[in-house]
C-alpha cells in the first residue's frame, strides 16, 4: 500500500480515495483553474524564480507549480512572506504563519464561466476575522469567490461567491480549533446556488439572487484575501483544487476523498 500523503497517493488509500481518480480530470477540455499539491516536491521551489527546489521539511516555498495544465503557478517574491514546506506522519503541507505569509498567481481567467468549485485540505489554527484561505477578486470586489476561516463570527468557516452586483455566503459556525478538514465550496451564479461542504457533508446551501454574470480574471491569492484588509491565514494547506466549473456529485466525492488522504482526514 502506498504511504498516505505521497505524490502517488490517491489510489486505494485507507482514507477511501477512489481508485484511478486524478484531479487532472477536472480540467479536461480546457477547463480553467488550478491544482496545487504540496506532497509533490517536483512542484515546489524555495525561490520565486523556480531555480532552487524544495528538498526538505522546513524550507520556504517561493513558487508552487500548478498541476492543472493551465500554468497558473503561485509565487511569493518576498522571502519573509513565504509559507514553509513541512512534512510529518506521512503527510505534507504548506504552513502559513498568520502574519504575512501568502502566495499569489498571475491573473486566472475565469471570465468564461459563472460556475466554480473550490476544494481544500487544510488545518485552520484560527477561526476569526473572516480570513480568506484562498480568494480571487477583481478591483471592485465582485465577480469573485473566497473560501474563508472565521467568516462573520469566531468559530466559523465560509464560502462566498459574487456576481457584479450581489454576494452569496454559505457558512458553518460553532467550530473549534485546530480545525482539520476537507472543505469545499461550489457556486453557480446562474442558478444561483452557493454551497459549503466540510468532510464530505453539505453544511450550508444558500439560494438567492446574486445577479448573474461571470467570475473575474484576477490573481488567485492563497493564504490571504485579495483586498484592502490583508488578513492572513494561520494554519496548514495540504492541497488545493479549483476547477472553473460546477463539479458533478461523483467528481465532488472523488476529489474530497483524494484530499482526505492528503490531509489525514477520514470521511
Amino acid at each position: 500500500m502506498r504511504s498516505v500523503g505521497s505524490p502517488l497517493d490517491g489510489f486505494g488509500s485507507p482514507f477511501g480515495t477512489r481508485r484511478g481518480f486524478s484531479p487532472a480530470s477536472l480540467f479536461a477540455g480546457g477547463t480553467e483553474g488550478a491544482w496545487y499539491d504540496p506532497s509533490d516536491l517536483t512542484t515546489l521551489f524555495q525561490d520565486s524564480a523556480g531555480t532552487t527546489p524544495v528538498t526538505a521539511s522546513g524550507q520556504p516555498v517561493g513558487k508552487m507549480l500548478d498541476k492543472s495544465g493551465n500554468g497558473n503557478h503561485a509565487v511569493q517574491a518576498t522571502s519573509a512572506k513565504r509559507p514553509t514546506y513541512t512534512a510529518g506522519s506521512g503527510l505534507h503541507w504548506l504552513a502559513f504563519d498568520g502574519v504575512d505569509d501568502a502566495i499569489v498567481t498571475g491573473d486566472v481567467d475565469f471570465t468564461g464561466t459563472d460556475k466554480v468549485s473550490v476544494f481544500a485540505g487544510l488545518q485552520a489554527n484560527v477561526l476569526t476575522n473572516a480570513i480568506s484561505m484562498v480568494a480571487i477578486h477583481n478591483s471592485t470586489g465582485f465577480n469573485a469567490f473566497s473560501l474563508r476561516a472565521g467568516s462573520g463570527a469566531n468559530g466559523t468557516i465560509g464560502f462566498s461567491a459574487s456576481s457584479n452586483t450581489e454576494i452569496s455566503n454559505a457558512t458553518e459556525s460553532g467550530l473549534s480549533v485546530p480545525l482539520l478538514a476537507v472543505t469545499s465550496g461550489t457556486s453557480d451564479l446562474a442558478s444561483p446556488v452557493t454551497t459549503l461542504r466540510r468532510n464530505g457533508v453539505v453544511r450550508t446551501t444558500n439560494v438567492g439572487p446574486v445577479g448573474g454574470g461571470n467570475f473575474a480574471a484576477s490573481a488567485l491569492t492563497i493564504g490571504s484575501d485579495s483586498g484592502m484588509l490583508r488578513r492572513f491565514f494561520y494554519g496548514n494547506l495540504y492541497g488545493l483544487i479549483i476547477p472553473g466549473k460546477l463539479a458533478s456529485p461523483a467528481e465532488i466525492a472523488s476529489t474530497e476523498a483524494y484530499l482526505a488522504a492528503k490531509t489525514g482526514v477520514t470521511l
